[in-house]
């Protein structure tokens, strides 16, 4: 038994194509999908193919915010500000059918598959969907997270009493867009990755190859080239780049070199709301978010600090 775990496709449907025929050549049986396949110029077509495949999809915090546009309970300045022009188009470009079938998807799921152990697939973890895990015992991951800007507020707990207060030994993950897998004694958490927009440094679509042996799921991390000419040119022929803004830009920047220039620029812009007085709420005043796409390094990311509270909602 095998099974394509993917997370984060974020609507780059030539990064899913790829992985989807790379997996089909590994000869998976099935597909969880831990969530966040929405936000992006192919958002729809990517819901349309896997629904085709009969995946195991769960929702993730982008799902979650065009369900708050759906339902009516999303802030006020989330419908005018700039600081949220990508997220509105994400909802204005998923049909009724789609918005229905994400609304109907579970924040986390269980897949239990003849012979094998059962999986709970979750986005962030198992308390939130946009509460980061960190691979404690993995000191390579947590430099490349560290990398990315994406690092804890607070001591993270152990993965071993994550595992612990669930009722199943495998958990797949995703969110953080930085692949990883921890093991234990009689228990594994994987770390999906993303398929549409990795921040390890490697641009490459990314997704986790899981085998049933000897008792066991045993998980194998993949990185499959895919055709970013096609993947960038949807940003424009969209016109999601255009509407979008800064964090299009940082999205489409990001996709192309693999790194968190999204998160590095949403800090960068809080930085300079809070120096700017803002006492927080749901989104910096336009004339900061001016200043901060202004000065913003857009050639290297250098106005990163990682450390600077990456565990937040960056995605």
């Amino acid at each position: 038994m095998r099974l394509a775990a993917l997370s984060d496709i974020h609507g780059n449907l030539p990064a899913l194509e790829a992985v989807l025929a790379d997996a089909r050549a590994q000869g998976v049986d099935a597909f969880l999908v831990a969530g966040d396949t929405a936000g992006g110029p192919g958002q729809q077509a990517a819901f349309d193919r896997l629904r085709a495949l009969d995946a195991h999809l769960i929702r993730g915090n982008s799902e979650e915010y065009c369900l708050a546009f759906d339902t009516g309970s999303a802030p006020e300045a989330w419908r005018s500000s700039y600081q949220w022009s990508t997220l509105r188009w994400s909802y204005q470009h998923l049909d009724r059918e789609c918005l229905d079938f994400i609304g109907a998807l579970p924040e986390q799921c269980v897949v239990s598959l003849d012979g094998t152990a059962p999986i709970r697939v979750v986005h962030g973890s198992p308390s939130h969907p946009t509460e980061h895990l960190f691979p404690n015992g993995d000191p390579v991951a947590l430099e490349a997270l560290r990398a990315a800007a994406v690092t804890p507020k607070r001591k993270p707990p152990p993965l071993v009493s994550v595992l612990a207060g669930i009722d199943e030994d495998v958990l797949v993950c995703g969110h953080s867009h930085v692949p990883w897998q921890q093991a234990g004694k009689g228990w594994l958490a994987v770390n999906a990755g993303s398929v549409g927009a990795p921040v390890n440094g490697d641009p490459r679509a990314q997704y986790a190859l899981l085998a049933w042996r000897a008792g066991r799921w045993c998980a194998e991390h993949r990185a499959v080239t895919y055709d970013m000419d096609a993947a960038t040119a949807a940003w424009h022929d969209s016109g999601l780049l255009a509407v979008g803004g800064a964090i299009a830009r940082t999205c489409l920047l990001g996709m192309q070199r693999g790194q968190n220039l999204r998160g590095w620029f949403v800090e960068h812009l809080y930085r300079l709301a809070a120096e700017a007085g803002w006492a927080g709420g749901d989104s910096v005043p336009d004339e900061v978010w001016e200043e901060a796409v202004a000065t913003f390094d857009w050639g290297l990311g250098s106005a990163a600090t990682p450390g600077c509270g990456g565990e937040g909602d960056l995605w």
